[in-house]
C-alpha cells in the first residue's frame, strides 16, 4: 500500500517539528504494530475498537491505550489534520453520499437476501462501517466482535457501483460461521471417504463462497455489473481453477433457495475434492425496521464533529488519527 501522488507530495511541506512528530509515529508502527494482524490480533483489534468508540474525545484521556502510542497518536493527528485531513473528509464524504444512495436503493434487499442464504441474524443494527482514506493493501478488512468494516475511499476498485459490494462483502465477514463449520464438516467427510489420498482444500474456500455472493447479489440488481473477483481477476490470481464454475453450479442453487446450505457446501466439496487440481493450493487471500449500516468517516480531529443523516444512515466525521491501522 502506498500514498497516491498527491498525499506524498504534501510530505515534503511538514515542516522540521512537523516531520519529527511524523516520523516518531512511523517508527513505532514499524516497530511495534506493523507485524502484527489487523484482523486477527487481538491487541490490534482492541486499539482499532477503542479509538472508534472514542472517537468524539479531545485527548483519549478514557481509553486504555499504552502512554507512549497514546502520545505518539495524537501528536501525529496534529500534523495529519493541518495537512490532510480537509481533503481526506472531503473524499471520505463523497464516497458515502455516492454509495449511501445504492445502499439506500438495494440495502434492505441484499441485506434480507445475505440472511436467509448465511441462516444467521444481520451482525449488528446498524452495522459501522469506516471510510478512510487508506484501509490495507486489499482496499478493505473487517474485524469482528463487533464487525466493523474499513473501507479505502481513494481505492480505485471501491468505486462506483463495486462500492456497493465492497460494504455488503465486508460485513458477511461477520456472518461466515455456519458456511465455515458447514465445509469444515463436509471437508472431514472427504478425508474419510479418502484415508489414503488426502485431500488439501484452499483453507478461504469460504471466503470464495463469500465474494461469489456478494458480487451476484449486487449483479442480480445492478444490470450490467461485473462482481469484484471476475473484475479485479481474483479467481485467475488468487484461486486458479475450476473453483468458480463449481461455486456457480453448487452454491448459487442454495441462494436461490432450492437447496439447504449443508446440502450445497457438501456438493460444493465433493465436486471440487474430485477436481485433481483443486486438490494442492492452500492460498489466502487476506482479506457489509433500519437501514443496515452506519457511516464513519476516518481520521478527524478529536471531537470535531460534522454530522448529515440520510434514511436511517448517520454520516460523522469525528475520528482523525492518522492510520487506520490505528
Amino acid at each position: 500500500m502506498t500514498l497516491n501522488k498527491t498525499d506524498e507530495e504534501e510530505l515534503v511541506q511538514l515542516s522540521e517539528e512537523e516531520r519529527a512528530a511524523w516520523n516518531t509515529a512511523v517508527s513505532y508502527y514499524a516497530d511495534w504494530l506493523v507485524q502484527k494482524d489487523l484482523l486477527f490480533d487481538r491487541g490490534m483489534e482492541s486499539i482499532k475498537n477503542q479509538l472508534e468508540n472514542a472517537e468524539t474525545s479531545i485527548d483519549l484521556t478514557e481509553i486504555q491505550l499504552p502512554s507512549d502510542l497514546k502520545s505518539m497518536l495524537l501528536k501525529a493527528a496534529l500534523v495529519y489534520r493541518r495537512h490532510w485531513w480537509a481533503r481526506h473528509d472531503t473524499e471520505n464524504h463523497q464516497w458515502i453520499t455516492q454509495v449511501q444512495v445504492l445502499v439506500a436503493q438495494y440495502g434492505f434487499s441484499i441485506c434480507d437476501s445475505l440472511v436467509k442464504i448465511y441462516e444467521v441474524q444481520w451482525p449488528e443494527y446498524p452495522v459501522r462501517v469506516d471510510a478512510v482514506a487508506y484501509a490495507n493493501w486489499s482496499g478493505a478488512y473487517t474485524t469482528l466482535y463487533p464487525t466493523r468494516p474499513t473501507i479505502s475511499t481513494t481505492d480505485t476498485a471501491n468505486q462506483g457501483i463495486a462500492a456497493l459490494e465492497i460494504v455488503f462483502h465486508e460485513t458477511s465477514h461477520g456472518m461466515m460461521n455456519k458456511v465455515t463449520n458447514g465445509l469444515d464438516t463436509a471437508e472431514k467427510a472427504a478425508h474419510a471417504g479418502s484415508p489414503n489420498s488426502p485431500i488439501h482444500f484452499r483453507r478461504d474456500l469460504w471466503h470464495e463462497v463469500l465474494f461469489y455472493t456478494s458480487g451476484e447479489l449486487v449483479a442480480e440488481r445492478v444490470s450490467g455489473y461485473t462482481p469484484y473477483a471476475d473484475k479485479n481477476g481474483l479467481w485467475m490470481r488468487a484461486w486458479p481453477g475450476r473453483d468458480r464454475t463449481v461455486i456457480e453450479r453448487d452454491w448459487k442453487p442454495h441462494m436461490s433457495g432450492a437447496v439447504s446450505l449443508s446440502g450445497a457446501l457438501a456438493k460444493l466439496v465433493e465436486d471440487l475434492a474430485s477436481t485433481t487440481s483443486n486438490w494442492q493450493g492452500k492460498c489466502t487471500v487476506s482479506p457489509l425496521s433500519r437501514l443496515p449500516v452506519v457511516w464513519r468517516t476516518g481520521t478527524v480531529a478529536p471531537g470535531d464533529s460534522s454530522e448529515a443523516r440520510h434514511e436511517g444512515f448517520s454520516v460523522l466525521s469525528n475520528r482523525s488519527y492518522p492510520s487506520a491501522a490505528f
